[in-house]
Parts: structure tokens; sequence; C-alpha cells
């Protein structure tokens, strides 16, 4: 009888293997383009307010995409190529078409009056960092040659300035009208040195009982520094299903030698055993560094855009990678316990399994290869930019959803990390 059913198995299979590929080659464009550039109807990057800009988006290609990508304006998409800034401020436009993100056109726009107005290039520079002051009129023409521009009360010569020192700077502009020396009012920006962020990456599973001791320790950890990025990397069990299992979980455990649960890594790299001291991360944590991460992000629906700004004292070589990942925390389900009966642990006579257990910091999504995807080769103290959008699942819940970035060496370590909140504009720290 077994014999007898296999051919007709073999084809009904065969079958649906042939349905499931026409319909993937009907719906699934075909993208034959590597990158894609914005351009816009001005070059101008200095606007007034109600000025109107059209944007074309152009493959490598050398085929048009405007009609068929979606446009955003500072991580909020746009109804078609044109958008009208009628605020002032900084904002940041790109384009996404067939998975792929375009470079990042940045406008300031500020409001037409009879002052001409100061323009500071970035509010946060690294140390030794080049910044640009620019005098703008009325029209929104750059009339900065006319000026003298004062850092803390000292003229510079010309409008560009970086500092070795940190902390807060004063800066103005002073212009001649009719004959009288005028001040614009003063902007303030700050020099920084970056502060290193730890990232914990914890391999768990609701079935595993020895797991606790870890989240434990990672939460005692972060009751002491806020520079800390905690990621609980789930994997399931034959015998105890865990519905919080990352997929690529193999992949990892294979990558930094992680055999058997609870196992965890700092920096992706150095072992975090029993007893899981916190002196081992609080160390580390806030440490001075040469890297800073910066994260915008927007949630439309189930929509996800992500923007991520790394900028380094030392050049970014190609084979550093940017690792972006999408935590869940708040999660309930039971948790394995075999700390039931040890006084010494937090969670003791809290029953095994502990019904109602709240998990955080679960990992849901990576929006690059779990191992980071490779940078461009940047130079010392140049801003390097990536963008990423996804649709993420209707059962997560989107008020609990964070976004962790790491920097990672070509041996895999971190060199930094971020984190923030979904719709946080987090800035270099």
């Amino acid at each position: 009888m077994k014999t007898k059913n296999i051919p007709s198995l073999f084809l009904t299979l065969s079958f649906l293997l042939i349905l499931s590929c026409s319909k993937t080659e009907e719906n699934t464009p075909i993208i034959n383009i590597n990158s894609l550039v914005l351009t816009a109807s001005s070059s101008d990057q200095l606007l007034v307010v109600n000025e109107e800009v059209d944007f074309v988006l152009t493959g490598d290609d050398g085929n048009t995409y405007t009609d068929q990508a979606v446009f955003y304006v500072s991580q909020a998409a746009i109804s078609g190529s044109t958008f009208t800034f009628n605020e002032e401020g900084t904002f940041e436009v790109y384009a996404s078409y067939g998975g792929i993100n375009s470079n990042t056109l940045t406008y300031n726009v500020i409001t037409a009056s009879s002052d001409n107005t100061l323009i500071v290039s970035n509010a946060k520079v690294l140390r030794n960092q080049e910044m640009t002051f620019s005098l703008v009129d009325n029209q929104g023409d750059d009339i900065s040659s006319t000026a003298t521009f004062y850092v803390d009360g000292s003229a510079i010569s010309g409008n560009t300035y970086s500092s070795g020192s940190v902390g807060i700077f004063e800066v103005y502009a002073e212009y001649d009208v009719a004959g009288t020396p005028t001040q614009t009012d003063q902007l303030s920006f700050e020099v920084y040195i970056p502060k290193r962020k730890v990232v914990l990456e914890d391999y768990t599973g609701a079935w595993c009982g020895y797991c606790p001791a870890v989240a434990a320790a990672a939460e005692s950890a972060h009751d002491v520094t806020d520079d800390i990025a905690i990621v609980a990397i789930h994997e399931t069990s034959f015998t105890f299903p865990d519905p919080m299992h990352f997929d690529e979980v193999q992949t990892l455990k294979d990558a930094f030698g992680v055999d058997g649960l609870p196992d965890a890594r700092i920096n992706r790299t150095t072992d975090w055993s029993d007893p899981y001291p916190t002196a081992s991360i609080i160390s580390m944590a806030g440490e001075d560094t040469n890297v800073a991460i910066a994260i915008n992000s927007q949630l439309s629906g189930l929509d996800l855009t992500v923007s991520v700004k790394v900028i380094s004292e030392v050049e970014l070589a190609g084979s550093d990678k940017l690792v972006v990942y999408l935590l869940e925390e708040g999660i309930i389900y039971d948790q394995i316990n075999y700390y039931d009966n040890d006084p010494t642990s937090p969670y003791y006579q809290l029953g095994n399994p502990i019904p109602n257990f709240v998990h955080n910091e679960v990992l849901r999504l990576s929006l690059t290869s779990v191992l980071g995807d490779n940078v461009s080769s940047t130079a010392a103290l140049t801003e390097y930019t990536r963008s990423f959008t996804t649709s993420i699942l209707p059962e997560y819940n989107t008020s609990n959803l964070h976004i962790v970035v790491m920097l990672v060496s070509e041996d895999n370590s971190a060199r930094n990390a971020q984190f923030s909140d979904i719709g946080e504009d987090k800035n270099y720290e």
C-alpha cells in the first residue's frame, strides 16, 4: 500500500511546487539594480518655509524609478515624489524601491524674515570633527562670506571650525547693516567623546530552567548602568516549544561557539559565564571610545523604517559590519525555573514553571545579516549612513519595540552599540 501511494504523493507535491513557483514569478518584481541615486529639482540645501522640491530616483541601470518608489522625509513616507517643507528645521530625505534605499539628502529650512539667519551644520560633533557655520539671508541665499563668526566670544577664520576640547560652545555671526555691526542670536553646539555601550547577548529559552540566572544578572548590571544593550536570543526545544524562538539562532550559536543553554556573550565574542559577574560589564560601560552610533526610526502601521548613522575618529574599514536588531519586551510566557528551591535566587519559590514570566529584550528580527552587513569604507570623522525598511508581524506589541544597533569588527567583536525606542531620534552619545 505504501509503494502505491508514493507516485500520487510525488505528483501532488510536484503540482503544489509548480503552483507555488508560478505564483512567486507573477507577484515578485525582478530587480536588476544594485544602487539608487536620489536627486532633486533644487541643489540648494538651504530652503525657505513653504518651498517645494521635486525628487527623482535613478537606478544604476540608468532607468528612472521615481513613480515606483516610496520617498521618506525625516523617516515618514510621503505621497508621490514632491514635498513642500512647511516648517523650520533640518530634514533628511531618501527613497526606497525593491528593498534598496537611496542616498540621503539633507535640507535646512528657515522662515523668511527681514533678519539674516545663522545655521550650524551639526549640533553635536566629535572632537576634531569639522563643522560649518552659515549665514543665510531672508531669501535663503548663503552670505557667509560677508560675516565674521565668533565661538565663545573669539573670532574664527572663515566659517569652518573644529575643536580637540569637549564641551558646550556658543557661536554667533557678526555682519554689517548700513555701516552698523549687527549680531545674530547665539546658537549652541557640543563637542563630545563617544561612550561605549556594552552589548550582552543572552542565549536563552522558556524551557531552560537555569536560564533565569542570566536574566537576573543582566538586570543587576542594568540597575547599575544605562550603557548596556541586552538582547535575549530564544531557542525552542523539541519537548517544550518556545514561541519566542529566533529562526537564525543556530547561525549565531555556530559563529560564537554557543553549545548549550544558558550561555551569554559580551560584545558578541567574550564569554560571560556562571556566576555572571556584573563587574565584567560595568567596567566597560560608559568608557571613552572612538566610534558613535545614532538611530532614528518610524513605524507606520506595520511598516518600520530605521535610519542609522555611524561616525568614527578612525577610518571605518570595509570589513567593519553593521548589525541592526528589532527587540520586544514585556512578553508574558511561563518560564521553567530550577531555582524554585534556592533561597539565594531572586526566583526562589516563584514556582516551576514561573507562571506569567515577563520576558524582556526578546530578539524578534534582524534587519541585517545576523553577523552584520559590511559597511562602505569611510574616512575618519565622516558620517556613514544606512536606512532600512521592513514589515513587522501584527502580533508584536508595537509600543514595546526597540532597536539595537552594533558596529562590529572583522573578528565579529562589537566596537560599540546604540539602542532606542521605536519613534525615538537617538543622537550620538
